[in-house]
């Protein structure tokens, strides 16, 4: 492995060490009130933190060129799993996301996002001299997307139909789909976004919650009014480990997705500028790869897999400083959940691959 290759591994390291340390300090009160196991969370994160190990071992080892033409396949294995769980799959908080298998929950979407961006490369790829056609590009892809959009829809899952909305564009500019084909695409689907809002309640409630807090403080807005506390409270250099007063049943989600405003609460600024840096670093050298890798194949999928990374702590940290209305989801490798985190340590054993197998 390179030392790019092992700067990214370090880096990757010294998120999920935080995350683990951060997520006894926001969750042992409420697993020892709940599971009499103030370490309850902390174990499950860390088998799936070597599952994650396992799979991302994988990724960063086998052949891309050869997993490429099964790519479709393996999308609609995962578009079956997402259809799935409206079946058989268990709800929790009102809606229909995952499986449970063995006292554990599998959310297929944190796969099928890998997958969607996989096979987008190698269709992209491929294609790569119809660029400017219309029906031959976009409408291939827009049937895919809207199968998915529609399937999380029903779970209901808003945040993700959106965020594969947002990859696909990002991905489309990036290989130079023409802009006025974007710019079709986005008129066109704002009727239904428009649609989705007035059918699905919850999606107002959250944007009402963002919009006017401590209008409905006691209601949809409390989450984030305790996430503003949090936060605040934290001052420069915070309350120090595991002093959070917030966790204390106040802040809902605090190990999941509101764990950013805990590590703000007890470390404070610097600490939370700390975290931010990793992450940042971390994209950085993301970004150092791409400008060396050959192929386009190779760098659609980088360019992919750079989004989805960042995205999730960008909208994450938006949503945990009432930037962005509440999303449900997690913060990378720091936040509690065994899908989330297996699945990002897939996708850096993937960027691993790449770094290796197709730089000049």
């Amino acid at each position: 492995m390179s030392r790019l290759g092992w700067r990214i591994t370090f880096l990757t390291a010294t998120l999920v060490l935080i995350g683990l340390l951060v997520l006894y300090s926001s969750s042992g009160i409420y697993a020892q009130f709940k599971y009499q196991d103030s370490f309850f969370y902390v174990k499950k994160q860390l088998l799936f933190a070597f599952v994650g190990f396992i799979f991302a071992v994988i990724a960063y080892k086998i052949n891309l060129d050869k997993i490429r033409l099964k790519s479709r396949l393996i999308l609609f294995l995962l578009f079956l799993a997402l259809l799935g769980v409206l079946i058989i799959g268990n709800k929790a908080g009102g809606a229909k996301r995952w499986y449970r298998l063995f006292g554990f929950s599998i959310q297929p979407i944190e796969f099928a996002k890998l997958a969607y961006v996989f096979y987008l490369s190698d269709f992209l790829e491929r294609r790569r001299f119809q660029i400017y056609k219309f029906k031959r590009i976009c409408l291939p892809v827009y049937i895919i997307l809207i199968a998915f959009v529609l399937v999380l829809l029903l779970q209901p899952d808003f945040g993700n139909a959106m965020f594969l909305i947002i990859l696909t564009f990002s991905i489309f500019y990036f290989v130079g789909v023409p802009l006025k084909f974007l710019t079709f695409t986005a008129l066109g689907i704002s009727p239904f976004l428009i649609l989705a809002l007035w059918k699905f309640k919850y999606i107002r409630m959250r944007i009402l919650g963002f919009l006017f807090p401590w209008k409905y403080s006691q209601d949809i807005g409390f989450q984030l009014i305790q996430s503003y506390i949090a936060i605040g409270s934290g001052g420069l250099l915070g309350k120090g480990l595991g002093m959070s007063r917030q966790k204390l049943f106040y802040l809902p989600q605090a190990h999941n997705d509101f764990i950013f405003s805990i590590v703000s609460e007890e470390l404070g600024f610097v600490g939370a500028v700390f975290l931010i840096s990793l992450y940042f670093f971390l994209v950085w050298n993301f970004i150092v790869i791409l400008n060396n890798l050959k192929g386009l194949f190779a760098r659609i999928f980088m360019v992919g897999l750079i989004c989805t990374f960042s995205y999730q702590v960008v909208i994450n940290l938006g949503v945990c400083l009432g930037l962005l209305p509440t999303k449900g989801l997690p913060l990378p490798f720091v936040s509690y959940g065994g899908s989330s985190l297996v699945a990002n340590l897939i996708l850096i054993g993937l960027i691993l691959n790449l770094s290796e197998n197709y730089t000049r």
